[in-house]
């Protein structure tokens, strides 16, 4: 069980940054909130997706270019 800080500040990504979904292990560009959801878009392109604010994080490691 974790402790969370009352006074840590939640994740908020910046437009175009590559974002984690915790809830469906996606990685995605983050494009917008609206209404409360994030809005994402694989990196490749296709359909964007929503995801809970709580669920987005930054991806963890370093990714290589090439992929």
């Amino acid at each position: 069980m974790s402790i969370r800080q009352r006074n840590a500040q939640a994740y908020r990504p910046r437009a175009g940054e590559l974002v984690l979904d915790r809830r469906t292990g996606r990685t995605g560009i983050y494009m917008d909130t609206i209404g409360g959801e994030c809005y994402l878009r694989p990196e490749g392109g296709g359909r964007e997706w929503t995801a809970e604010p709580n669920h987005v994080s930054p991806v963890p490691g370093p990714r290589d270019p090439a992929e």
